[in-house]
């Protein structure tokens, strides 16, 4: 077994459906910034994180017989939040999203594919958590 983690082997699921017509995934996780410093930092600089922020990237295929292309893109129009999942072999990620972007790619000698970016959106559901698998 490697002892490493292949992104083949993560999952995304969105409403739960697990979304396999998708490629080169990036979780992007951030957090705002604020200043905590005071005369008792020692002349340092001192900063503690606030809000957090969330980014998923990737790009989804329009192929015959996927409904990922067009949930994704009816999603994007209607402007509802989705319960999104993502895991690999060390934790997962849940939150309730809602689609940002949808561009999509029709470039001639490639296929037809859509580039997708959810952001956390205010919902009841979702975890918002980063837990260990099992």
């Amino acid at each position: 077994m490697p002892e490493v983690k292949l992104g083949l082997d993560a999952t995304l699921t969105i409403d739960g459906a697990e979304i396999k017509n998708c490629k080169d995934l990036t979780v992007t996780l951030e957090k705002a910034e604020a200043d905590a410093s005071t005369r008792d930092n020692n002349g340092w600089r001192a900063t503690v994180g606030t809000l957090k922020d969330a980014s998923i990237e990737f790009t989804v295929l329009n192929k015959d017989g996927d409904t990922s292309f067009a949930l994704l893109q009816g999603l994007f129009m209607s402007g509802d939040p989705c319960n999104v999942s993502i895991s690999d072999a060390g934790g997962s990620l849940a939150l309730s999203c809602e689609v940002m972007q949808f561009n999509v790619n029709q470039n001639l000698e490639e296929v037809i594919s859509a580039d997708v970016t959810l952001k956390p959106t205010q919902s009841a559901s979702g975890t918002g958590l980063n837990v260990p698998g099992p």
